[in-house]
């Protein structure tokens, strides 16, 4: 062979390997493993959600500890491994994102992983750190309440756990965010906004926006959160407060503007019982209640729940102060106060005008102070709200 045929095979192999080594992968191998022995013969799912349920894109049983699924994926998309419900002591159901490429999935009773792509590889570094931070806040919780049973919890110890609590809870959301800006391209974070969206301020979620809008123009979570941006200048201070209509803890239906008047300024919490965030925020709201109320303020609290059993007893667990109400329609009131995220707390003015809006417990407490610094003579309470605290 002359020299020069063996230099263009040569040139020909490298441009060959060089195809090979950089060709986009055209279908998806999950190799998984499940670390249960009791598995075996039993079925694995691979499902993803239609926004109201999950739907099996594919089953494979599981033999030896083993199983595997093969599949062509034109778009990534959200998935999950999982058994039957009945069977989830089997192992913990795991979200990943479905791509073309080679996944390995490892299925335990404690934590499920799915690696091997880029995404996931990167999904699976945030879940771990969120994990970490969540951990903290439940060994956070139980001390509180080990320290509380033994009768050694006082003010000052139960301010600096509040406040510890409230730094892993920054850093939660501050770990979504940066998730969400770094991987736009990912449909993660999608799902990342739409289950963290209730704990992004505004000028976040707006960011959030602009970041994801161009690739994603007809998610259905973006336009939700757009049109409620779009009508938080309709309430901003000085407008006019929006009624809406609400139940009352003891089933009757009235208005917000039942509330007002009485030349008394009105602090409305909206709320929801499965949001652990709004929940430590309204401890603190009744806090609020007792040191503000008979200053001056009328407390109205509006759960966004749809269960009301759930809502009631979360309301006594919690031993929540002040006018206790539902949201007669969650969605409505989602829309006209332009709730992106919650807790979120409006203080209205006694002439019916928004004094301020979506501030933190501790915003709420201040402006409260400054607007209310002294105490009123107790007569001058009306009699809704002496009752009120009478129950």
């Amino acid at each position: 062979m002359s020299r020069g045929l063996s230099f263009s095979w040569g040139i020909l192999g490298l441009l060959l390997c060089t195809a090979c080594g950089s060709r986009t992968e055209m279908s998806y191998h999950i190799a998984g493993r499940v670390s249960n022995p009791d598995a075996d013969g039993n079925i694995v799912y691979l499902s993803h959600s239609n926004g109201d349920e999950l739907v099996n894109l594919d089953s494979a049983i599981v033999d030896g500890g083993a199983f595997s699924f093969h599949g062509e994926q034109e778009e990534p998309m959200m998935a999950y491994l999982r058994f039957n419900r009945s069977l989830d002591s089997l192992a913990y159901p795991v979200l990943f994102v479905l791509e073309n490429g080679q996944m390995e999935a490892i299925m335990d009773t404690l934590v499920s992983t799915v690696k091997g792509t880029e995404q996931n590889v990167l999904f699976g570094q945030y879940q771990a750190e969120a994990n970490r931070i969540d951990s903290l806040r439940r060994q956070l919780h139980e001390n509180y309440l080990e320290q509380v049973a033994a009768g050694r919890m006082d003010t000052l110890q139960e301010r600096k756990m509040y406040e510890q609590d409230c730094r892993l809870d920054a850093q939660e959301v501050d770990l979504a965010y940066r998730y969400i800006r770094k991987n736009r391209t990912s449909p993660s974070a999608l799902w990342l906004l739409e289950t963290m969206q209730s704990r992004f301020d505004e000028n976040r979620l707006q960011s959030l926006l602009s970041f994801l809008s161009s690739r994603n123009k007809n998610a259905q979570v973006l336009n939700e959160i757009a049109s409620r941006l779009r009508n938080a200048h309709k309430i901003e201070p000085g407008n006019p407060y929006v009624d809406i209509s609400l139940t009352e803890q003891w089933g009757r239906k009235l208005k917000l503007s039942g509330y007002m008047g009485y030349a008394r300024y009105t602090v409305v919490g909206f709320w929801r019982s499965d949001s652990q965030p709004a929940c430590r925020a309204m401890v603190k709201w009744s806090e609020l209640y007792r040191k503000f109320a008979y200053r001056g303020a009328t407390f109205v609290s509006v759960s966004l729940d749809t269960d009301e059993t759930k809502w009631r007893a979360k309301v006594k667990d919690l031993h929540l102060c002040g006018h206790q109400c539902m949201a007669s329609d969650p969605a409505d009131v989602e829309t006209r106060y332009a709730l992106a995220s919650i807790p979120h707390f409006v203080l209205i003015t006694p002439d019916g005008s928004i004094d301020s809006r979506d501030m933190t417990i501790e915003e709420l407490g201040s402006r409260l102070q400054e607007l209310l610094p002294y105490r009123v003579r107790r007569d001058s309470v009306n009699r809704v709200e002496i009752d009120s605290m009478k129950k």
